[in-house]
């Protein structure tokens, strides 16, 4: 083997194992082809510019796959709305539009997130049921240290168990919604027609 294939070779280690699984062999070929065709200084120009373009895409392409989007679809709507609701609260009015940006985006992902929460996965279901249940406790001891705590002026310690509590009393039924809609095993789920 010539120190260009070679090279080229652990180049391609670049690339996702998937990838370079499924095309490594093609792409050396093409390498050589081109080398054949138009030389060694004009096939590594051409390959450097194909590199330096398409392993980060195909880099990102396997670390952000359709589970993964949608979980971070599901993050990004929380936040979203979780900072409105908190701006809100604090009185800062602009921060509705952070709230109207979560619910459209959650409108507009609603297929998404639909597919997402129908997985059928019997650990995911229990996880989300549980992380449900543990926000609702948090709520219901926040609101309860909140009221005993309260005096006349608003301190830091109010504030602070406002916003932890305001948070879990909306995550707690998001997550205990989406474990009750998340089947336990395929029976649940209609399968997709081949």
């Amino acid at each position: 083997m010539s120190a260009p294939h070679s090279v080229y070779r652990s180049l391609l280690r670049l690339y996702p194992r998937g990838f370079r699984r499924h095309y490594g062999d093609d792409l050396v070929q093409h390498f050589t082809d081109l080398i054949a065709d138009r030389g060694v200084r004009a096939a590594w120009a051409r390959t450097g510019v194909d590199l330096i373009v398409t392993v980060p895409r195909y880099r990102l392409e396997s670390i952000v796959n359709e589970r993964l989007s949608a979980t971070y679809i599901n993050v990004g709507i929380v936040l979203l709305a979780a900072g409105g609701v908190l701006s809100l609260l604090a009185g800062l009015y602009p921060g509705l539009v952070l709230l109207l940006a979560g619910l459209g985006l959650a409108v507009a992902q609603r297929s998404t997130l639909a597919v997402a929460i129908r997985t059928p996965n019997t650990n995911r279901r229990r996880r989300r049921l549980t992380i449900g249940a543990v926000l609702a406790g948090v709520f219901v001891s926040t609101f309860t240290a909140y009221l005993a705590l309260i005096g006349d002026t608003w301190t830091v310690r109010e504030t602070v168990l406002a916003a932890i509590g305001t948070i879990a009393m909306f995550a707690a039924p998001v997550f205990l919604v989406a474990g009750l809609l998340t089947p336990k095993s395929l029976d649940g789920v209609a399968r997709p027609m081949a």
